[in-house]
């Protein structure tokens, strides 16, 4: 059995590598050609070039990995089939269900691989990449027309901000009562973040009584605003959920909920964070039917395309439900979740009715 084990793993595996490798290659090139004009026209070096992109190439691969796994399965274990191998197996007493679980384990160490990646590698390559987008190749650190909504009622809006001099211009913040009407505004040119604050400068405060219609202004040329949120984090509409970790990215999801702003979608795709781990597992089911099913050459090219067709229902209606997620109708959870709840019980169906 360990000799038959080694060798299903061994066509797997090698079918797999190579169109791994096959998929980085297309990837590079695809974004090479996609990005050109921009490195052109920023005048990149090749070096920052060739670096920017293979920094990217964990990202891009952990999104190609569903669809590596699916042709991996089909191609070594539809070989198996086509050489008759698999009534071999069968032939000889081997229960299926065996190299099914196989199949399975070989699913869930891929998911739990990618997690891993998605946990300790990524993040780290991401903001590297983005590093030397923003440093070396755009030279990014001003942002202009933010607006942050925070608790209490309040709203801050940056004209412009520096957050690698940790200057921003032109702010406004409104603070309104539970009424909706407004209980003081401030307006300040100039602030600077100093000793974890923020310091406004030459600025006026403007309070107003609701019950006469009137207000009372102060002028100030330095004022200590309690808003210690870092300049970094004035843009975090920006932040990519690749670039953190799942802690740092609850971290974001709660300052969100902080500053008032909706955490649906991040919320959704935390949950798939776990969800994709499972996902590999769920393209297993999927495609083993097709890869064992009985028929001739011409049948094993259809089963090929069924499924992947299959293949693409299942993201499709992972889409679906990520969309409803979005718009309240399905809970964050059930979003990532249900598609693999569905397509587990068809193909284990499938599986079941295949192996009889």
């Amino acid at each position: 059995m360990k000799i038959l084990y080694k060798y299903i793993i061994k066509s797997f595996a090698k079918v797999f590598i190579f169109i791994s490798l096959l998929f980085i290659l297309i990837g590079i090139t695809s974004e090479l050609l996609k990005r050109k004009e921009f490195y052109v026209e920023h005048k990149t070096p090749f070096h920052f070039i060739l670096l920017h992109l293979t920094l990217n190439v964990p990202c891009w691969f952990m999104q190609a990995l569903p669809i590596i796994t699916l042709v991996a399965l089909l191609f070594s274990l539809g070989d198996l089939s086509k050489k008759n191998e698999i009534i071999a197996i069968k032939a000889a007493g081997i229960n299926i269900w065996k190299i099914v679980s196989l199949f399975l384990i070989a699913g869930l160490i891929i998911g739990t691989t990618e997690l891993s990646v998605r946990e300790f590698i990524i993040p780290k390559t991401h903001k590297c990449s983005r590093k030397i987008q923003k440093e070396k190749i755009q030279k990014e650190t001003e942002f202009s027309d933010l607006i942050f909504s925070m608790h209490n009622n309040t709203k801050l809006t940056i004209g412009y901000i520096n957050t690698d001099k940790k200057v921003m211009r032109d702010i406004v913040i409104e603070k309104y009562n539970n009424d909706f009407n407004m209980e003081f505004l401030i307006l300040s040119k100039k602030a600077i973040w100093k000793n974890n604050m923020w310091l406004l400068k030459n600025g006026v405060i403007r309070k107003f009584n609701s019950d006469t219609c009137d207000w009372n202004e102060t002028y100030f040329k330095n004022h200590k605003l309690d808003i210690h949120i870092k300049p970094t984090d004035m843009v975090i509409q920006t932040t990519p959920h690749n670039s953190m970790n799942t802690f740092e990215f609850k971290k974001y999801i709660n300052l969100l909920r902080i500053s008032g702003q909706a955490t649906v979608k991040e919320r959704i795709a935390l949950n798939m964070r776990y969800a994709a781990v499972f996902s590999h597992i769920v393209v297993m089911i999927i495609g083993i039917p097709f890869a064992i099913g009985p028929g001739r050459k011409l049948n094993k090219a259809l089963s090929f395309t069924l499924a992947l067709i299959t293949t693409f229902i299942y993201w499709g209606t992972q889409a679906i439900t990520v969309s409803l997620g979005e718009n309240f109708i399905l809970y964050p959870f059930m979003a990532a979740w249900l598609p693999i709840f569905i397509f587990t019980i068809v193909g284990t169906y499938i599986l079941v009715k295949v192996k009889k």
